[in-house]
């Protein structure tokens, strides 16, 4: 069964998963098992060429998906360190898309995650691994405080 990660930080301002980003994705995780999980469906103004969605865009929904891996299995805020993509089949804004994430490994300062995005039908549209640093809840808000 699937259940809601809770968001345990006030980062509510984030780019993908901050409800008062107005501009934001809005993109909500799930855990069930070892694995996190997002539904979402992007409006057209997110498209790099027509409908198909921006290959930053696919990144960046790749790239939060394994920080919400570390987060949700691991309890742990990470930040990336680097990211390795693969881009399949064109994504398209307006249609639904599901995402998935895992922790492939970690030790006490770095996991590497795995993530994946499908269509609806379940076709692999584009994946990617990560290295991501584990960082502390005090070094989170004093990077943010930072900007």
């Amino acid at each position: 069964m699937r259940t809601i990660i809770p968001r345990r930080f006030n980062f509510s301002s984030c780019f993908v998963c901050g409800p008062d980003n107005l501009r934001g994705l809005h993109l909500v995780f799930e855990r069930e098992g070892d694995q996190v999980f997002s539904t979402f469906t992007l409006p057209f103004e997110y498209g790099g060429y027509g409908t198909v969605l921006h290959g930053g865009l696919t990144s960046t929904v790749l790239d939060e998906t394994m920080a919400w891996a570390v987060y949700g299995v691991l309890d742990r805020l990470s930040m990336t360190t680097s990211l390795h993509i693969q881009f399949i089949r064109p994504a398209r804004c307006g249609e639904p898309l599901n995402v998935t994430g895992e922790v492939r490994s970690s030790d006490g300062q770095v996991a590497v995650a795995h993530a994946e995005l499908r269509d609806a039908a379940g076709l692999l549209l584009a994946e990617g691994t990560g290295s991501m640093r584990f960082v502390s809840n005090r070094a989170i808000e004093r990077i943010a405080r930072a900007g």
